[in-house]
């Protein structure tokens, strides 16, 4: 009599395990990074940030997450992850969290990496914008 072997289903991070919040394949490249920044959370660095990827056939995926400085320590909190999106969801997600947060010009940024042909740029703009850690690029 045979043994069966079991299927093992392999552990996923949970997000605010993954240092990695947003993998990059072959062919993919950044999209759009945008970091809103209440006045109120100031004191804290806290951001609310929009990451997002182009994928090869034109979706996006974007992560979300909570940004602050604890004691000197970066903290990551509510990651969520929506691994299909198109552009004009995206479009609409900014601008609902624009106007749910109330959030002035001066309190959000918006990075446009989709004008980079290469990974490699775009991780270049954002080293010299200050908006990236190196340790975290595979």
């Amino acid at each position: 009599m045979k043994k069966r072997r079991k299927k093992v289903k392999s552990k996923k991070s949970l997000p605010e395990h993954d240092h990695y919040l947003i993998r990059i394949k072959q062919g993919e490249r950044l999209y759009k990074f945008y970091y809103f920044r209440p006045m109120a959370g100031r004191h804290y660095h806290f951001e609310y940030r929009i990451l997002t990827k182009e994928k090869i056939h034109g979706m996006l995926e974007m992560v979300s997450y909570n940004f602050k400085i604890e004691n000197g320590v970066p903290q990551k909190s509510s990651i969520t992850k929506v691994p299909k999106i198109s552009k004009e969801q995206l479009e609409e997600i900014v601008q609902n969290v624009m106007r749910k947060t109330n959030t002035a010009p001066d309190e959000f940024e918006e990075l446009d990496l989709s004008g980079f042909s290469t990974i490699d740029e775009q991780i270049e703009f954002l080293k010299r914008r200050d908006r990236v850690d190196t340790m975290y690029i595979m």
